[in-house]
């Protein structure tokens, strides 16, 4: 099955304004919003942030800095994507690095993809979706997670 950005991103997976005082608390918050919609078991955080620390996913992205963080789906038990919009940036690893690297990051995807050969593939769409700035400074306007997910959809139309 082909799945595009949109598909696996619903409202209620989105976070506003999220306060995390780190990257863990930004992953753990939002694989709970993925595991309370049956996506994913929450033992999904720690593999993401097992491969978060030695595969760091902090993209210096402008206006703002994005991190996809990630694992490998055997605690998938859906496709989907959770987003948090950060209230403060919070420090990841910058990819391509060691992670020693910081990115101050705003906006965190977090995917979590059940087919293992499909995740660089929804890892090359979401990184043409963030090369977009008016979409990444809309989301940190964004009034609400339906409108986050409509900005979204109304950015990605083909």
């Amino acid at each position: 099955m082909q799945y595009t950005l949109t598909d696996l991103l619903q409202a209620d997976q989105i976070v506003l304004d999220l306060q995390a005082a780190d990257a863990e608390g930004v992953i753990r918050s939002l694989v709970d919003r993925l595991a309370a919609n049956g996506a994913v078991t929450s033992a999904y955080a720690d593999d993401v942030i097992a491969r978060e620390q030695t595969f760091p996913t902090g993209l210096p992205t402008e206006p703002l800095a994005v991190a996809i963080p990630h694992a490998d789906p055997p605690q998938v038990l859906r496709s989907a994507i959770g987003l948090a919009v950060l209230a403060q940036p919070v420090a990841f690893g910058q990819m391509g690095t060691d992670g020693s690297t910081q990115v101050q990051t705003r906006l965190v995807f977090l995917l979590a993809i059940k087919e293992q050969e499909k995740q660089v593939e929804m890892i090359g769409q979401l990184i043409g979706a963030i090369q977009n700035p008016g979409l990444l400074e809309g989301l940190t306007q964004a009034a609400s997670p339906v409108a986050a997910l409509q900005l979204i959809r109304e950015t990605l139309q083909p």
